[in-house]
């Protein structure tokens, strides 16, 4: 029996079974013997796989269906495995005699702090004091291989003692496994031996045990994006995650021989109200983690937006007020992933100054930086074991305006780290930021400083946000915090999100953004009001702490009062609100209209009115975009907002002839940079070719694109041909462009073409070109694309494929019509998009802007154009918009060339259609 003696009533059956199905073989098999050979082992233990394989299924079956508790879970499948174990060595022991002489068996790692997760690791270690190994094989193979056939994964050590410590004084994995060795079967002096050894190197190596360990924490932060924000978290590995509570277990045990929640023992580092907090989060991250491997069936960390919604269904949560159950369980998570964050910190922190507090140190004087600012006095703080502290902690429990000091003091000097003293004092009187405290402008003013003057203004506002004060300065913070739109299309919970932002702004200002974002630098940079900058960046996502955050008239009240308590005010503070409350409007314009149409730009300087306005809108339009998805930003949407946002000021400054002139220099630039590609031609054939291509169509193009145009059609015509169709790679887009005959329905074909390929459509362009005075038209379609994750495309061989695929396409209907399946991982299928068609009349003079939102899926683009070509109406062009699994296609529509859609039952004619398409795959 194991020293745990837990065995549990419903897998003692499995010792039973071992004992009958050896008592079975061996009618047809004796005997093995102390001499058996390795091989003799395996006739032996052959039949144990099948029947371990079954039982400990039942058992870990029966332990996941007994309760949802991740702990209780845990233990019980530990004991089915010790209680298999221990029968095998048993039976074993008895079969070879001789090689267990001598030789115990334990559990290392997760195993040996006895808590297992349905498909974990069995981690083992087999102590002997034989010198020739091999003496041991016939025991170690009768152990090993029914684990094996019953399809466990098995780490396992063979050691005398002596090697076993020369090994973890080696190897840092190693040493942490052994770390939590625990005897399972055998002889006990052995595993004491190995005891009392391991504990002189852990004696004399806790310095270097603890820096090695961090810094393994820092590189496994790394790998998960740094964030334990991320929507789809790693419960194990991730930030936050039940590796790092491990981590505070195997620091306190290794530097103070002993377990962090036996007894009082941890109070001098973590106090009885973090000791229990640190229990609540392992609790819930346990419970998450055994049902998310039953969920996936096998040993997966991750939590998957597949696994949302079932898990919050086996934990019980339920649809309120506050959201849905997977987006309720999914904020539970990341407010417990902020904890562990907050509390491995401290733990941290308080560790160094327990290791340090009996070296003689010599008090350092509070920097003369630190010694002022934006408050008046001199700030109650000192420099204690390194660190910035409460000079009077008593004081500073009276006064919170020192809270806000001591971050203030940590923005100028990054270099010296909070004290975990201060940190646990604001978080125990985070309460008593008041509203007569957030209304006190000195501390406004120092929070802004603090935001604004620092190079690591993530870190701050993540550490502000750990310890409540943020929440409590800025009431909405605690209400967003944790919060995730469920879906493929936002990385991180708002909160994290705001943070994000925040980090991106900073890098404008510092300069270091320019070659990425020229306009949106020098906007920052010329800032008369930068705070405004920041402020707009921290309430953006402010909307969402209201019940109803589409009420604009709500949001603006909102921003409006907060943004005033943070130091803005008149004009300024009425253009932060109304940015605010309608923060994507220039990314969806950008995204969804043709900006070379006079009344689009017309509309949208409209509605912003000043060029101050279009300023702030730029700048958090770029930093929104710049972090929200994972593609998000690319060189499509930095250039559509960059179009935008120059023709809107030419508008703003110049009314129609600033539109016309930034039109007319950007095809002027167009054509002369086109001519330039064109260099291998002569001056005459440039002129003739670039000459003729209508104005509109110079407008809408850039001079890669009328150049790569420019020579289809040259060669077309030279070889009297109906198609001609060439690619470039730029910035890991694919971009095709078509000169083809026109036809109706023809864009629905290269459609499907397109997504038999297997790729996504990023953007594509429509365009007509009357070639001659009988009429015929050449249609000219530029596609740019994506994988459909939304990821780089730059593979040559796919190209020169899709490119065949649309020559034969364009040179025919495509028959029979495209039926295509999903591709293996494709996860839009999982979340439902609610199909809307909208009708926008005033977008443009001569067309009907339609929209049609829906859930992604392959082929979805040739359904609707080719339900538009149905119907009889000509795309004159088209924008595809995609966030995660919803797409917004937008189609520019006219009945017949020039005639713009009016008719009532026309247009619900189109509006039908497309629905039926959109409903599809419903």
């Amino acid at each position: 029996m194991s020293d745990n003696g837990q065995a549990s009533d419903r897998v003692l059956p499995i010792a039973a079974l071992i004992a009958r199905t050896l008592h079975e073989q061996s009618k047809n098999n004796r005997r093995a013997d102390d001499a058996a050979s390795a091989s003799g082992a395996a006739p032996a233990a052959a039949a144990l796989g099948p029947v371990l394989k079954s039982s400990l299924s039942a058992a870990r079956a029966s332990a996941l269906a007994a309760s949802t508790k991740g702990e209780v879970v845990a233990k019980r499948i530990s004991t089915s495995i010790d209680t298999a174990l221990t029968a095998l060595y048993d039976e074993g022991v008895q079969l070879f005699p001789g090689a267990a002489q001598g030789v115990t068996l334990c559990a290392v790692g997760g195993f040996g702090r006895g808590r297992l997760a349905p498909y974990s690791d069995i981690d083992l270690l087999l102590l002997h004091r034989f010198k020739d190994e091999n003496a041991i094989r016939p025991l170690l193979d009768f152990l090993l291989y029914p684990l094996w056939d019953a399809g466990l994964t098995v780490g396992h050590h063979v050691h005398r003692p002596s090697t076993a410590l020369d090994y973890a004084r080696d190897d840092m994995v190693t040493r942490t496994a052994f770390l939590d060795a625990r005897r399972i079967a055998g002889d006990r002096s052995v595993f004491d031996e190995f005891k009392t050894g391991f504990d002189r190197l852990r004696q004399t190596t806790k310095s270097a045990f603890v820096a090695a360990k961090l810094a393994e924490l820092e590189e496994r932060h790394d790998r998960s994006d740094q964030s334990r924000y991320l929507a789809e978290p790693d419960v194990k590995d991730g930030k936050g995650g039940l590796r790092d509570l491990d981590l505070i277990r195997w620091l306190y045990r290794y530097v103070f021989d002993q377990e962090i929640d036996a007894g009082n023992g941890a109070r001098h580092v973590l106090s009885t109200d973090e000791l229990k907090s640190f229990a609540k989060a392992e609790r819930f991250l346990w419970s998450i983690r055994m049902a998310l491997h039953a969920f996936h069936d096998t040993a997966n960390e991750t939590l998957t937006f597949e696994a949302q919604p079932v898990l919050a269904d086996r934990l019980g949560y339920a649809a309120r007020s506050g959201g849905a159950p997977a987006e309720r369980m999914m904020r539970h998570y990341f407010v417990n992933a902020v904890e562990v964050g907050r509390l491995l910190r401290l733990f941290c922190a308080k560790l160094e100054e327990e290791r340090t507090k009996r070296v003689p140190r010599i008090p350092k004087r509070l920097p003369r930086d630190l010694a002022r600012d934006e408050a008046p006095g001199r700030p109650n703080l000192r420099i204690k074991n390194g660190r910035i502290d409460f000079q009077d902690a008593g004081a500073a429990t009276d006064e919170p305006r020192d809270f806000f000091r001591l971050f203030r003091a940590f923005s100028k000097r990054p270099d010296i780290d909070f004290s975990p003293d201060a940190l646990a004092l604001i978080s125990a009187n985070a309460a008593k930021v008041t509203t007569a405290v957030r209304r006190d402008p000195v501390n406004a003013a120092l929070f802004m400083a603090t935001v604004m003057e620092t190079h690591q203004p993530m870190k701050t506002l993540r550490v502000m946000h750990e310890v409540g004060l943020l929440a409590k300065f800025l009431p909405f913070f605690g209400k967003i915090a944790g919060q995730v739109e469920y879906g493929l299309y936002r990385r991180f919970t708002l909160d994290e999100q705001i943070f994000q932002a925040v980090g991106v702004l900073s890098a404008m200002r510092r300069g270091e953004t320019d070659a990425k974002h020229p306009f949106a630098t020098r906007i920052v940079a010329h800032a008369d009001n930068p705070a405004a900058l920041y402020a707009l960046v921290l309430l953006y996502e402010a909307r969402f702490s209201l019940s109803d955050p589409g009420a604009v008239d709500r949001t603006e009240k909102l921003v409006r009062r907060v943004g005033k308590r943070l130091g803005v005010s008149g004009e300024t503070l009425e253009d932060i609100a109304w940015i605010a409350a309608r923060h994507d409007i220039m990314a969806t314009l950008a995204e969804r209209r043709s900006l070379s149409h006079k009344r689009v730009i017309d509309i949208f300087a409209d509605k912003i009115k000043t060029q101050q306005r279009l300023d702030l809108l730029m700048v958090l339009s770029v930093c929104h975009l710049r972090v929200v998805g994972a593609h998000s930003w690319d060189r499509w949407s930095r250039q559509q907002l960059s179009d935008l946002y120059r023709a809107t000021s030419a508008v703003l400054s110049h009314g129609d002839v600033g539109f016309e002139g930034w039109l007319g220099d950007r095809a002027q630039d167009a054509r002369a940079t086109a001519a330039a590609l064109l260099e291998d031609w002569s001056s005459a054939e440039r002129r003739t070719h670039l000459d003729s291509i209508p104005a509109r169509m110079v407008r809408a193009l850039g001079a890669g694109q009328l150049a790569q145009l420019a020579r289809l059609a040259r060669a077309a015509n030279e070889k009297n041909e109906a198609v001609a169709c060439d690619y470039y790679i730029k910035d890991k887009f694919l971009e095709v462009l078509i000169y083809a005959d026109d036809r109706p329905g023809l864009l629905a074909d290269l459609a499907g073409a397109i997504a038999r390929c297997g790729v996504s459509v990023r953007s594509v362009q429509v365009l007509t070109w009357p070639r001659d005075a009988a009429g015929a038209v050449k249609a000219v379609d530029v596609f740019t694309l994506q994988s459909v994750d939304g990821g780089p495309l730059n593979d040559q061989m796919l190209a020169r494929q899709i490119v065949s695929e649309l020559i034969k396409a364009a040179s025919a209907p495509l028959s029979p019509p495209l039926t295509l399946p999903r591709r293996i991982g494709d996860r839009r299928a999982i979340f439902d998009v609610e199909p809307a068609v909208r009708m926008d009349l005033d977008a443009s003079d001569d067309c009907v802007v339609v929209e049609a939102e829906g859930r992604d899926r392959p082929g979805l683009l040739q359904g609707l154009t080719s339900a538009l070509s149905e119907i009889g109406v000509t795309i004159q062009s088209a924008y595809i918009a995609t966030y995660g699994e919803r797409v917004v296609d937008t189609f520019y529509l006219q009945d017949a060339p020039g005639y713009k859609i009016t008719n009532h039952r026309r247009l619900q004619s189109i509006e039908r259609r497309l629905l039926n398409v959109l409903m599809a795959d419903r």
